[in-house]
């Protein structure tokens, strides 16, 4: 695993720490590289020919599929290593990011002018959805306070996914922002933004590419959780980009209509409910000037082969990914044509994830024109 980028803000583990997120980070890449395919072995090879001599068919739905591979030990054992790996890899990196914090929220203070702005709403109230779980087994998920101009869930998010990912996002973290640029400027070359928002921006990972290939545009990142926003305006200040963010909910923003160019997510969708992305889709096309492009960097579909959909539906059960589901199966083309795009301007494209190569079939781009 190659280094990451040492901003400002970032924590710096000490040598046992440093040693604990080496191994989860091979840990990591050990089940999705080598393990993960090992399932499928196991059904093929073993379960669905059981079955299929029980029933005199094969398992029709992931249910039943389900019904067989939980009791599966090949299956066991990598859910069982794939969800205590995961909750290891928020408590190293959390407990590095705690003996540290009081200096990072300093830091983010601190950090001299790049022409950013941050902008917190004392009486913003998060959405029901966001406070019932924690995303990722994430403790605290994106939004929770634990001090005074807290920066602990940005701090703990920037390394821990850095991990989580054995560094396949790229030393600052900026691998799906880059691929999010990627499919809009090979879709629209002519375009040329001159203001851009990132909706659930977070603490500014996939925001800060956006500076990077468009130099002459205006950039805002919009999100619910402060200790995000405050960690993402202090790392961007510290890496000399202007941003200028705010907390706000991406489906009721307070930007004029027309405002943008260009409005962009990367995993946002999949994390909130389908009532939302409608909304956000909608606030998409008032937000955006005419021949401006929205795109999303997550789900553009969902398994219907049984297996497949139950190794998907893995996130959703133990990973605290409860919409994910509902994101994938959501009718794309007639969620943009509500809110009033085109069906000729709308697209999806799937891709390979970045870091779970062949795993993932079901993620990449979608969007469309106004």
């Amino acid at each position: 695993m190659n280094p990451q980028y040492e901003h400002a803000l970032l924590s710096r583990p000490d040598a046992d720490e440093r040693g604990r997120e080496g191994f989860l980070a091979a840990m990591r890449r050990f089940l999705i590289t080598d393990l993960y395919n090992g399932n499928e072995v196991a059904y093929r090879e073993r379960q669905a020919p059981a079955f299929a001599r029980r029933n005199g068919r094969e398992p029709e739905t992931y249910l039943e599929v389900k019904g067989v591979m939980e009791r599966d030990p090949y299956y066991r054992a990598f859910s069982l290593l794939n969800r205590a790996t995961q909750e290891l890899l928020w408590d190293t990196v959390g407990e590095s990011v705690l003996r540290q914090l009081p200096a990072l929220a300093e830091a983010a203070r601190s950090q001299p002018p790049a022409g950013g702005t941050l902008t917190l709403d004392p009486a913003f109230e998060l959405p029901d959805y966001a406070r019932k779980v924690d995303i990722h087994v994430m403790p605290g998920s994106f939004h929770n306070e634990i001090a005074a101009n807290d920066v602990f869930a940005g701090a703990l998010y920037d390394r821990g996914v850095y991990i989580y990912a054995y560094g396949g996002l790229g030393p600052f973290n900026a691998a799906l922002g880059e691929g999010t640029i990627g499919c809009v400027t090979a879709r629209y070359p002519d375009l040329k933004p001159k203001r851009i928002l990132d909706m659930g921006c977070g603490s500014g990972l996939s925001t800060l590419p956006l500076a990077a290939a468009f130099p002459d545009a205006e950039i805002y990142g919009v999100d619910i959780a402060g200790p995000m926003l405050r960690y993402g305006h202090g790392r961007a200040e510290a890496l000399g980009v202007p941003v200028h963010f705010s907390q706000q909910n991406a489906g009721y923003t307070n930007f004029a209509d027309g405002s943008f160019d260009l409005v962009v997510s990367n995993l946002l969708l999949h994390e909130i409910p389908q009532k939302l992305t409608r909304q956000i889709i909608k606030e998409c096309h008032r937000l955006l000037a005419p021949r401006g492009v929205h795109c999303h960097n997550d789900m553009v579909g969902w398994p219907t082969d049984p297996f497949q959909e139950f190794m998907a539906e893995w996130n959703g059960h133990h990973n605290n990914e409860p919409f994910e589901r509902g994101s994938g199966t959501l009718d794309w083309r007639a969620v943009c044509a509500d809110a009033g795009f085109a069906p000729d301007g709308v697209f999806l494209e799937p891709i390979d994830a970045v870091y779970m190569s062949e795993q993932l079939a079901y993620v990449g781009f979608r969007g469309a024109v106004k």
